[in-house]
């Protein structure tokens, strides 16, 4: 074996090694050693490969793009760093170019003849979480036909088919998979959703009872079961929610804002900029998504705080550089753990919508709030004859406006104000709300 083979294998040992650091969180460790080697072989992309992926540990997605950036401009057709760099692009939010960079890795491997399941299975994974479910279904498909015994890539399909609106061929792929694992939890999870989605509730019951059999006291378990039973639960699972906020992060503002005219967060931060023309306040925005309030109202002359079940939403909020803090917890144990007499402002921009019972919320932020502060929040609009609060099967709460007025009154809030509005666009149809504020 030649010198430079062995030069090489070596160097290669090396990059394996700086993967574990980067693994097991060791950073420091890991950029000593990247630098170590970046002298020997500067222009090697595996390097700034790792680099991404040292940058992804300490969440730092500018530096995650940089470094896959670089890797593809240093080996341009090299399906490893497209690859690589449709994933960032995901994580960044950016959902046009991560399907783009997924599509050039698979053209590059099939270039090469090195198109494999893993690259297959790893575009799909991005288009669901880019929200293009019909691309993620064909790339499942194509890697399933490649590894038709492989129960992810079959689970992958399904999730892809059923977001994408086929739920009977999800279900049908569901059902195979439990003829393989009767008691896979996430498969009949999957399942149950599938079919309350198609209203064949007995068969939904069936699946959550399975599940509570297998653990009991799941919150999320217990959730389901309970709404398909026709009971109006007080509020979802953190676990619910973050599902399904996780799933929408890359490609949520893009969705929100132009499909579905959502202008709640420019109207509040002109309603905040009208309380506090100087901008000189304290806000805690509950629910705070990927930080379109933050991002309309801009730097402030205090603090803003984010809290979102999300961490994936989260990570789109960083991108805008106002908010000092982020606080991965839901709506009641933030304002629960808050000191009193904290905040100037609290904004909950469609956040109770996924909170039933407003009971211990209004009167928490009233107590946290500083005298003179104002509590700002959007609800989706219940018919007449709901006298409080309903849940409705597009698994979001709407809310009596009497009610919240009551609430909000009894709390010892003053100068209530509640504005009937569109709060969005769903198929076309406006979704109707209101939006409430008040004075502590």
């Amino acid at each position: 074996m030649s010198s430079s083979t062995i030069r090489a294998q070596e160097f290669t040992s090396q990059l394996q090694y700086v993967e574990k650091l980067i693994g097991e969180k060791r950073l420091t460790d890991a950029a000593r050693m990247l630098n170590t080697l970046a002298k020997t072989a500067p222009n090697d992309p595996r390097l700034f490969l790792l680099g991404s992926l040292m940058a992804e540990a300490a969440n730092n997605l500018d530096g995650m793009l940089t470094a896959a950036q670089k890797a593809v401009d240093l080996a341009p057709g090299w399906p490893v760093a497209s690859i690589r760099l449709a994933g960032v692009y995901s994580a960044k939010g950016q959902a046009d170019l991560a399907v783009q960079a997924a599509e050039q890795a698979i053209f590059e491997a099939t270039q090469d003849n090195t198109l494999n399941p893993e690259y297959l299975t790893r575009a799909a994974a991005i288009a669901v979480k880019c929200q293009q479910y019909p691309q993620a279904a064909l790339w499942a498909e194509q890697a399933s036909a490649m590894a038709p015994d492989s129960a992810q890539l079959k689970h992958l399909m399904a999730e892809a088919q059923a977001y994408n609106g086929q739920y009977e061929e999800a279900i049908a792929h569901y059902s195979d998979l439990l003829e393989q694992d009767p008691n896979n939890t996430a498969v009949l999870l999957d399942r149950l959703l599938a079919y309350n989605s198609t209203n064949q509730l007995t068969l939904a019951q069936h699946d959550a009872k399975q599940l509570l059999a297998l653990e009991p006291d799941k919150e999320t378990y217990l959730y389901y079961a309970d709404l398909l039973k026709g009971g109006t639960p007080a509020t979802q699972p953190a676990s619910v929610v973050t599902s399904l906020f996780n799933a929408a992060a890359a490609n949520f503002d893009r969705h929100l804002v132009g499909s579905l005219k959502y202008t709640l967060p420019r109207d509040v931060a002109q309603m905040i900029m009208g309380w506090y023309p100087d901008k000189k306040l304290d806000l805690l925005d509950l629910g705070c998504g990927t930080g379109l309030l933050g991002a309309c109202l801009g730097p402030v002359n205090g603090v803003i705080v984010g809290v979102d079940l999300s961490g994936e939403m989260i990570a789109q909020a960083y991108r805008h550089n106002v908010y000092a803090q982020f606080n991965q917890v839901n709506v009641l144990d933030a304002l629960h753990a808050t000191p009193g007499s904290h905040y100037d402002v609290i904004a909950a921009l469609d956040v109770l919508i996924y909170v039933g019972d407003l009971t211990p919320v209004i009167p928490n932020a009233h107590r946290i709030l500083t005298l003179g502060g104002r509590l700002v929040f959007s609800c989706e609009a219940a018919a007449d004859t709901v006298e409080t609060f309903a849940l409705l099967n597009t698994q979001r709460y709407v809310h009596q406006q009497a009610h919240v007025e009551q609430l909000l009154a009894d709390a010892g809030f003053k100068d209530i104000r509640i504005e009937a509005c569109t709060l969005r666009y769903e198929a076309g149809e406006p979704v109707q709300g209101f939006v409430a504020s008040a004075q502590k």
